[in-house]
């Protein structure tokens, strides 16, 4: 068993100075530091986990998650849920977990709650970095007091962050290529609608994937509405619902960003004979009545319950532990039909 005694040995340092670099505590010049590591990966240490859980408890960790909790997007409510049941089971390690709840998709609301956050003295933070202002501030202020941060759902660029949990757009993208050229054989016509600005990330990645892929593998296949305004709002959904009329021929639809999926009902009410296939992300209960008539094809998941429980243990881990974690965690991308659709309890 490898000993700290027997590493302050070949190192030629205190037992402390060992003790403070496997704990990752402050007080150790670099070189010193570098130095202990490298002697306790070659002689192979595995750390004292049990003594490192009852430190842990000992120092009252803090954390905040920060995510979406409005009607529009309904995907985040299954984040939130895990998240909760996550914070629950890190109890017992004397973690305490805030939450804080965007419900409104502006700066003016965004911000106080982001103040809450930074008044709270948080030890780390877990948060949905939306292509917002308020919110870009805030990870500006954490990245100066070093406080640990962990994205979940949308990665930022420029930003400092400990890990990223959540899916690769650009490859969700280039499934639903692959699904749409199933539902069509390979030929046809198709349109895209999403409700999300188009200056979002996971819009603009999952578009860039899709049409690369159609463009290199299925040239046949035609995008109705390629330049044209695809977005749509809740109860405003005229410029989708043009290019249905206008294309009595249309083949499929793909929903890149779904919102409440109010526009799966909109469009069938247009299309009597079923002709067009949809095919949406994530899967959402509210969608179920559409898989059974046929309306939504297939749908792609992203795991929610992974980006609301990791990037919580993610930060114990970091923070309680000195378990440094990957640069990324990828979802899986998992493709959901009616036949092998589990839906959730309400």
């Amino acid at each position: 068993m490898v000993t700290i005694k027997k590493i302050a040995e070949i190192a030629g340092v205190s037992r402390g100075t060992v003790d403070r670099v496997l704990n990752n505590r402050p007080g150790v010049n670099a070189e010193t530091y570098h130095k202990v590591k490298e002697i306790a990966d070659k002689l192979g240490y595995e750390p004292n986990m049990a003594g490192q859980m009852l430190a842990a408890r000992k120092k009252k960790i803090r954390l905040g998650f920060v995510v979406c909790d409005t009607p529009v997007d309904l995907f985040f409510a299954d984040v939130y849920r895990a998240a909760r049941r996550k914070a629950e089971e890190l109890k017992t390690f004397g973690v305490t977990v805030h939450f804080y709840l965007i419900k409104e998709l502006s700066d003016q609301f965004i911000a106080p709650l982001l103040q809450e956050a930074e008044d709270d003295e948080l030890d780390g933070i877990a948060l949905v970095p939306l292509n917002m202002d308020s919110i870009r501030q805030f990870v500006q202020k954490m990245n100066k007091r070093n406080i640990p941060m962990v994205f979940f759902n949308l990665d930022m660029e420029d930003a400092r962050r400990l890990s990223y949990v959540g899916c690769d757009y650009h490859d969700s993208g280039k499934v639903a290529a692959g699904l749409v050229a199933l539902v069509t054989r390979e030929k046809g016509k198709i349109a895209l609608a999403t409700s999300f600005d188009e200056q979002s990330p996971s819009f603009l990645q999952r578009l860039d994937g899709f049409i690369e892929e159609l463009d290199e593998g299925y040239p046949q296949i035609e995008i109705v509405n390629r330049d044209s305004n695809i977005v749509f709002q809740k109860g405003e959904y005229s410029n989708v619902l043009e290019v249905v009329k206008k294309n009595v021929d249309l083949d499929a639809l793909y929903i890149i960003n779904p919102g409440d999926y109010s526009i799966c009902e909109e469009v069938e009410k247009l299309d009597k004979e079923r002709r067009i296939k949809m095919i949406t992300n994530d899967v959402i209960n509210k969608q179920k009545p559409f898989m059974d008539r046929g309306v939504i094809a297939a749908t792609i998941g992203q795991q929610p319950e992974k980006q609301g429980a990791l990037p919580l243990q993610i930060l114990y881990d970091y923070i309680g532990l000195g378990i440094e974690p990957a640069g990324q965690y990828l979802t899986e991308l998992s493709i959901h039909i009616r036949q092998n659709i589990s839906w959730k309890r309400e």
